[in-house]
């Protein structure tokens, strides 16, 4: 059987079905191609590094006072305490400090005790880093407290010091706790001697 323009009915339909074929297949691509690199391979592509992080030190005493500033020395310094008072198993007094000359010392202080006959008691380290400067004739200030005595009663009158360097420096007032009243025992770890930070006295 011959369809209009002559052809067998057979093979205009595999005509037709060879155009449906070809008309369905994938879209020629548009992309350019890329040519490659001769000597470079390719990689996966990541998220830039983050620049490694630098913690800074801890400030020290000689880093914290103006360059330049010479440390104290002891005959330029003169200290005294205030009156001692209890709380909470604890003996309390303000020790103010004066410097002769302008010079740096640790911001916080390192403190000793001893007993009527000299003797070192115990010692307590600065609670702090850092230094400060102190100017002549301003003075400044730090709150000492001695805690948890479970030693026998010493000799008094006790003697506080300031330890600036290998020295130290007598503080005067009497004795720091007064005569007979140290603290009472309130656990194991020793007694504690420390001192807050060095302020300037409005």
């Amino acid at each position: 059987m011959l369809n209009r323009r002559g052809l067998p009915h057979a093979l205009a339909c595999a005509l037709a079905l060879g155009v449906a074929i070809l008309g369905c297949g994938p879209a020629p691509s548009t992309s350019p191609a890329v040519a490659a690199t001769p000597g470079v391979t390719a990689g996966p592509i990541g998220p830039a590094s983050a620049p490694p992080v630098t913690l800074a030190p801890l400030p020290t005493a000689a880093d914290t006072g103006s360059a330049g500033t010479p440390p104290c020395e002891l005959a330029d310094l003169k200290a005294s305490h205030g009156l001692v008072e209890g709380a909470a198993g604890s003996r309390l007094t303000e020790v103010v400090l004066v410097s002769a000359a302008t010079c740096s010392i640790d911001a916080y202080p390192a403190l000793g005790l001893r007993d009527a006959d000299g003797a070192a008691l115990l010692s307590g380290p600065a609670i702090g880093p850092g230094g400060i400067d102190l100017v002549p004739g301003v003075a400044n200030v730090s709150q000492v407290r001695l805690s948890n005595w479970c030693a026998p009663v010493p000799e008094f009158p006790l003697v506080l010091e300031i330890i600036v360097g290998v020295a130290e420096l007598p503080v005067t007032g009497g004795s720091f706790p007064d005569e007979g009243d140290v603290p009472p025992c309130n656990g194991d770890g020793g007694p504690i001697l420390e001192g807050s930070a060095w302020m300037q006295q409005p």
